[in-house]
């Protein structure tokens, strides 16, 4: 693991050979501290650069402890056996370690030696150490070793002296693959056995043997991912989504509820969040078939779980299927997403014979702040090749899915590449007219157009008919604010005046006709010339079928 310091990558030396060059590593934050896991290995935590990269759990302290009479002491008298249990930083205890053989004393102290330490990559800070009273059975606390290197100690604590009873169960997270945090608890998948495990409410580090769910069906369903939709926590298994609804932070309150959902999931990290939607990468019949979004309401229970769920999901990615049909199948556990400033980042593979992400799709979804009508919109970026991707002080990052180990910065303020400009524009679908009108000559008269004054230069609006291949009849459209831009305008010297943030304006169409036309806007190729439209319509005079 490497941490951001300023300008450089600073290598983590207890985080060294952790985990395998290749394969995914999986992570969730809570409490200030970053979990990690990659399916196969020991998961670990990290809390920053005062603390060291170790394991997530806190693990059974092993055998070794022995015990024998001291040989100074008078305070015990009677059968006695020993566990310790290993303690880390945050004073979080593994699971108690075989007992001792029973040592008889008869007015002696009694020497335990060989007392177990843990390696570093443990993080065990301190050990307890836990003692039968005189020919009992339950272990309670003797002591606690505030160190990881004491091996020996001297007991001579009366039976009334004794703490609290050792703690039972206190199991370390599976070899998680996905794993995400809510309400107060972490929840991961473990692909050993396709069961949801959970930690202890405000105890990361503890996995109970009981705290399991079941979700699909352990053969052909099995879960793949985690996403956050209202109150519930969505398992996106192979087949189907599932919610965990949670009332409580009490696991004896939840219901698992199958979602009303005709697609699955084979996408650990493609899931995001927007408007009151969670997105998803979704198969059919083990086909990957575009994004789906869950949408729906919850209820509290009532007398059946039937009613705590209203969610169902529909595709959203209709205006980009040509692509969709593109994405490489066997690479779909690749996909990652992101939401940032009103959009989400999609990164995915496309083309045959490709084996890594070279896709970024940007589902733009700000524009339903203009108008509830106003639907998202679709635009792939090329040769960006995105493995993870992440925010960092504002800024977007993503890591080279190549095995270049470069992190690179985009999306930054400039919209051009090494200083020349990308030539950026969208073709429109070919609008038809209204419904029983598809096969009707028309003449196209005029064409409204919403759109963003992004700045003082103009925006092409080129218009074609019937399938054309030419380039069509281009117009302009001056994409101006007015008054002072943001940036330019001289205190004390100009009159502030902010202009206007969007522009509506009709253009001609001039002498068009045909049966269908398509639109396309472009940035002119020019450097630095962004756009953004909102909205279009048109109208036209229907001529007849010939």
């Amino acid at each position: 693991m490497y941490t951001w310091d300023a300008t450089t990558f600073t290598t983590t030396p207890s985080a060294i050979s952790v985990f395998t060059a290749g394969t995914r590593v999986y992570a969730a934050e809570y409490e200030n501290y970053i979990f990690f896991g990659n399916a196969t290995g020991t998961p670990y935590k990290y809390g920053g650069t005062s603390d060291t990269f170790t394991r997530h759990g806190v693990p059974q302290a092993t055998s070794g402890l022995t015990a024998a009479t001291a040989p100074t002491g008078t305070a015990l008298t009677g059968d006695y056996q020993y566990k310790v249990t290993f303690v880390n930083s945050n004073l979080v205890e593994g699971d108690v370690s075989e007992a001792t053989s029973t040592q008889t004393a008869a007015s002696e102290n009694i020497r335990l030696t060989g007392i177990p330490t843990a390696p570093q990559s443990h993080g065990v800070s301190s050990r307890n150490l836990y003692r039968t009273e005189a020919g009992g059975t339950t272990f309670k606390r003797l002591t606690t070793i505030s160190d990881n290197t004491t091996t020996t100690y001297d007991d001579a604590i009366a039976d009334s002296a004794l703490g609290v009873t050792a703690p039972t169960d206190q199991g370390e997270p599976p070899n998680y693959s996905a794993i995400i945090y809510h309400q107060g608890r972490l929840f991961c998948i473990d692909p050993s056995d396709n069961l949801v495990k959970y930690s202890e409410v405000g105890n990361p580090y503890v996995f109970k043997a009981t705290s399991f769910l079941r979700i699909g069906d352990n053969s052909a369903d099995t879960p793949v991912g985690f996403g956050i939709y209202d109150n519930s926590v969505v398992v996106f298994c192979a087949q189907n989504p599932w919610i965990i609804y949670m009332p409580s932070t009490d696991d004896a309150d939840w219901a698992v509820l199958r979602v009303r959902a005709n697609f699955g999931s084979q996408s650990a990290l493609g899931a995001f969040k927007f408007e009151s939607k969670l997105m998803f990468p979704a198969v059919q019949n083990d086909k990957f078939v575009g994004f789906a979004a869950l949408q729906g309401q919850t209820v509290s229970p009532s007398a059946t779980i039937l009613t705590s769920t209203s969610l169902g999901s529909e595709l959203q990615s209709e205006k980009i299927e040509p692509d969709i049909f593109d994405i490489q199948e066997g690479q779909l556990d690749n996909i990652v997403s992101l939401v940032y400033k009103n959009k989400a980042y999609i990164c995915m593979t496309k083309g045959a014979g490709n084996t890594a992400n070279n896709r970024i799709y940007v589902f733009d979804f700000s524009l339903g702040r203009i108008s509830s009508t106003k639907m998202p919109s679709w635009s792939p970026w090329s040769g960006i090749n995105a493995s993870a991707i992440t925010v960092l002080d504002g800024d977007l990052y993503i890591g080279d899915s190549a095995a270049t180990g470069f992190v690179r910065q985009i999306n930054t303020t400039n919209y051009n590449d090494d200083d020349a400009a990308i030539n950026s524009y969208v073709w429109t679908k070919e609008f038809s007219g209204q419904p029983g009108e598809e096969n009707l000559q028309k003449d196209f008269r005029w064409a409204n157009v919403f759109y963003e004054r992004a700045g003082s230069y103009n925006m092409d609006m080129t218009t074609r008919a019937n399938s054309s291949q030419g380039s069509g009849y281009t117009d302009q459209i001056d994409l101006d604010p007015g008054g002072s831009n943001w940036g330019t305008m001289r205190w004390g010297l100009d009159n502030w005046d902010p202009g206007e943030g969007d522009g509506e304006i009709k253009k001609s169409l001039g002498a068009f006709r045909g049966k269908r036309i398509q639109f396309k806007f472009s940035n002119q190729n020019v450097a630095d010339q962004r756009f953004k439209i909102y909205g279009l319509n048109f109208t036209y005079n229907n001529k007849g079928l010939r």
